[in-house]
């Protein structure tokens, strides 16, 4: 056997320990994949490529829908599937919101803005319960995302949902706050959130997940 092979296998014999029995089968299978040499993950919705496609966000703590997080994330999901989904055109973030101020929603009509900015398809992100902090001295980034996607060429029919409920960061427990500053860390924890979110839409290696945590936050 290989090394490379070896490694695989040793390191799949601690993971298989360590995980749930929630995680079911085609988490287990992915893992399996990533063993016998195959190491992307299928993209769960893939009907993006050479699409034109408009990514939109908005967070139940603020007024308007479209909060500075949630715009933030919009716009790095964005740019995660611009560099993975093959001729994908992505609908500018400053299109999208000129469309609302334009229109003067106080409610956000997903369909609606999908027609609106002449969307082929429309990826919906719902994100609640955005936080980042546990106590005065330690940073825990906590969210619940809802996912979904409209095919406008199909009246808008909903093609795609996906919830992913309390995700937190890091994975390994609270970060000290005075090894980062707040806005250092909000950073980490968005693109994080982003790559969770945008990997719905692409092949990913499984192997990112194992070093999630240190590839994201640095002193």
């Amino acid at each position: 056997m290989e090394v490379t092979k070896m490694m695989r296998v040793a390191t799949i014999a601690v993971v298989l320990g360590s995980l749930p029995l929630t995680t079911g089968c085609v988490g287990l299978l992915s893992t399996l994949r990533w063993v016998g040499g195959e190491n992307l993950v299928p993209a769960e919705y893939d009907d993006l490529e050479g699409k034109r496609v408009a990514v939109i966000c908005v967070s139940d703590q603020s007024s308007y829908g479209t909060g500075s997080e949630s715009l933030l994330l919009a716009r790095e999901v964005s740019s995660i599937l611009q560099k993975n989904v093959k001729d994908i055109e992505l609908v500018r973030a400053d299109e999208v919101a000129d469309w609302i101020d334009r229109e003067g929603w106080d409610e956000i009509d997903y369909r609606e803005i999908g027609r609106g900015v002449e969307a082929e398809r429309v990826i919906a992100i719902n994100l609640s319960s955005f936080s980042i902090r546990e106590g005065a001295s330690l940073y825990k980034g906590r969210a619940d995302v809802d996912i979904s996607v409209y095919d406008m060429g199909d009246g808008g029919h909903e093609v795609f949902r996906k919830s992913v409920p309390e995700f937190s960061f890091p994975a390994t427990g609270p970060y000290p706050v005075g090894d980062l500053s707040e806005l250092q860390f909000r950073r980490a924890f968005l693109k994080t959130l982003s790559q969770l979110v945008a990997r719905h839409f692409y092949a990913y290696d499984v192997a990112e997940d194992f070093s999630r945590d240190s590839a994201f936050i640095r002193p």
